[in-house]
């Protein structure tokens, strides 16, 4: 996976980039069959009010592009909520895709 990671209100830490890249390593499992240069993870972390963070994915998965946004007053907490979402995306898309291929075979 290629990952970028950055900000547009705050200096970014090693510990920040770490922790991003060590939760959307659960997104793995479900990518492992695609070419690992065919699956991009472009994330930003930004402070918004309230002492909270917001954090902002776009996945381009093998051509595919989902999306989705948190916020959170713990960023660990908005990164686990982005990877959990961009899993049942996935999930669902390799459901239809499996669902799609066995209606071809008339298994159905």
């Amino acid at each position: 996976m290629i990952y970028q990671i950055s900000s547009d209100n705050i200096e970014m830490s090693e510990s920040m980039q770490v922790l991003t890249k060590e939760k959307f390593s659960r997104l793995e499992s479900r990518v492992e069959q695609f070419d690992p240069d065919s699956v991009t993870l472009r994330v930003v972390i930004n402070s918004v009010p309230e002492d909270k963070f917001e954090v902002k994915v776009v996945a381009n998965i093998n051509g595919k592009e989902y999306f989705t946004d948190e916020s959170h007053s713990s960023l660990e907490h908005a990164i686990v909520e982005c990877v959990s979402e961009v899993i049942r995306m996935v999930d669902k898309d390799q459901q239809k895709d499996w669902e799609e291929i066995r209606k071809a075979k008339g298994k159905v």
